[in-house]
């Protein structure tokens, strides 16, 4: 076990940050999480990207730019949280593989948005789902819940967001789509309160992006 799963672990429900937050700020939390998920670049296709753009490539991009603005806002308001699921880890090194397979790319790409406008899109979206999700949500329902309990309930929340705003492609009349996205949150929400750090499930989520795009 890392030192940062062990801090995430070791501090119970309050997970390093003082007195465990109370229920109205999970709630507030949640709802939260609602809004922003809304902003992932590429989910809508009516986003916020198509106000200022009719054309794919620079519709993701503006997506992309607010996402991170956004993110960086968060870290500037909540800076501990923000920076307890990125810590330096030696599970950086996971990066080489997505990092190679971005170099590789337009060797074999087929998808209609530029391949550069594509590895930017989705090394932003990845983070910021991720970010959102395994790393905020899931300290925030750590903090009330016991692990397994955050794990069932944070991959039922990150289906719900992929069912709700894509239901022609993992609603309820599509179950193994749908199966699919909660196989993944089980993983991903395993694997970060196991590492502790959100590195690995990361470098995965990216190089399943680059490698089959």
């Amino acid at each position: 076990m890392t030192a940062a799963a062990r801090r995430s672990r070791g501090a119970g429900p309050a997970a390093g940050t003082g007195s465990p937050i109370p229920w109205w700020g999970v709630a507030l939390a949640v709802a939260a999480w609602v809004v922003l998920w809304s902003l992932t670049p590429g989910l809508l296709e009516h986003g916020v990207g198509s106000l200022l753009s009719t054309e794919l490539g620079p519709q993701v991009l503006i997506e992309s730019a607010l996402a991170l603005v956004v993110l960086a806002l968060i870290a500037l308001l909540l800076p501990r949280r923000t920076a307890r699921p990125l810590a330096p880890s030696h599970q950086m090194w996971a990066y080489t593989v997505p990092a190679a397979l971005a170099i590789a790319l337009p060797f074999h790409y087929s998808l209609p948005a530029p391949v550069g406008i594509y590895i930017v899109w989705m090394a932003v979206s990845v983070l910021w789902q991720q970010l959102l999700t395994f790393g905020l949500l899931q300290d925030v329902l750590r903090e009330r819940l016991p692990a397994w309990a955050t794990i069932l309930v944070v991959s039922a929340i990150f289906w719900a967001g992929h069912a709700v705003w894509l239901p022609d492609r993992f609603g309820f009349d599509h179950p193994l789509a749908g199966l699919g996205i909660v196989a993944m949150g089980l993983v991903v929400s395993s694997l970060r309160a196991w590492l502790g750090v959100l590195h690995i499930p990361l470098a995965l989520h990216l190089t399943f992006y680059y490698l089959f795009a």
